[in-house]
């Protein structure tokens, strides 16, 4: 569940923003927010003296300051300082910092492409597309023959995600097969047909279905699905408006099929200016 952020704090007149995930950062309120959903993100080296002179500086907490410089080289782990970030105000309870170290400790325990993928999926939320491939990436390189065919699957799953926000069509189709040979899961499947649908006619795409041992209906299943789904295309991801896409050509309504691929075009421009920085 989220949480309403009510800002009782100072508001900072310039922003901290997180580098890798383009958050900007005006208030105590929001900092404790985005620390508690994004630890995953959020490694030693991007706790600095820049961020410690923001809090001293934008936002009045001295003492949290002087406290975080204290401990800066005198600790091992990001967790001591983002706690003690935590558990200077009240906008979490002691309960809630006490789920969020043993969260923590649980994370520390996973293993090493475990970790990798929890921070790949962050940035796949942020819609960082270039940065969550290349984890992903790193991820199917090192992995081995004997690992959990569900796991894997999920990788390539999203993997395919980001490979069609950055409209590698192809090779998303690709992911999408693979994901649903390891991981048996009808997402994945669909997803590869909503790719199929947007880069084949009909009758190739009838065809694969038939393929897959799907019934015939299956098509006005997805079809239906994706036609239920939400029309405001400035609020979706670039995947979610190439299955709006994929449903406008299916149903030959061109005009608004043209209109959807522009938009996109012009999100997939803008987003790899903004990645690429």
């Amino acid at each position: 569940m989220s949480k309403i952020i009510l800002c009782s704090a100072k508001v900072a007149e310039t922003p901290f923003t997180f580098l890798n995930t383009k958050v900007e950062i005006y208030t105590y309120e929001e900092l404790c927010f985005y620390i508690y959903n994004n630890t995953m993100l959020i490694s030693k080296s991007a706790l600095s003296e820049k961020l410690f002179n923001w809090i001293r500086d934008e936002l009045g907490m001295e003492e949290l300051a002087d406290k975080l410089m204290g401990m800066l080289n005198k600790t091992t782990y990001a967790q001591d300082l983002l706690i003690e970030i935590l558990s200077e105000g009240d906008y979490y309870t002691l309960e809630e910092i006490k789920n969020y170290a043993e969260a923590w400790q649980k994370y520390r325990k996973l293993d090493k492409l475990q970790r990798a993928k929890l921070k790949a999926d962050g940035y796949l939320a942020y819609r960082r597309y270039i940065k969550a491939a290349t984890f992903y990436d790193d991820i199917l390189d090192e992995i081995d023959e004997d690992r959990d065919p569900v796991f894997v699957g999920n990788i390539y799953h999203n993997r395919g995600v980001a490979a069609s926000n950055n409209m590698d069509l192809e090779d998303a189709k690709s992911y999408f097969m693979k994901a649903y040979e390891l991981n048996e899961n009808l997402d994945s499947l669909k997803s590869y047909l909503y790719i199929v649908a947007l880069t084949s006619d009909t009758v190739t795409l009838k065809s694969e279905i038939r393929n897959q041992g799907l019934p015939d209906d299956f098509l006005e299943e997805i079809m239906h699905e994706i036609g239920e789904s939400k029309d405001d295309v400035r609020e979706m991801t670039i995947f979610a408006m190439l299955q709006r896409a994929a449903y406008n050509k299916m149903n030959k309504d061109m005009t608004d099929y043209d209109k959807r691929m522009d938009i996109i075009l012009s999100e997939i421009k803008d987003d790899f200016r903004e990645q690429a920085i």
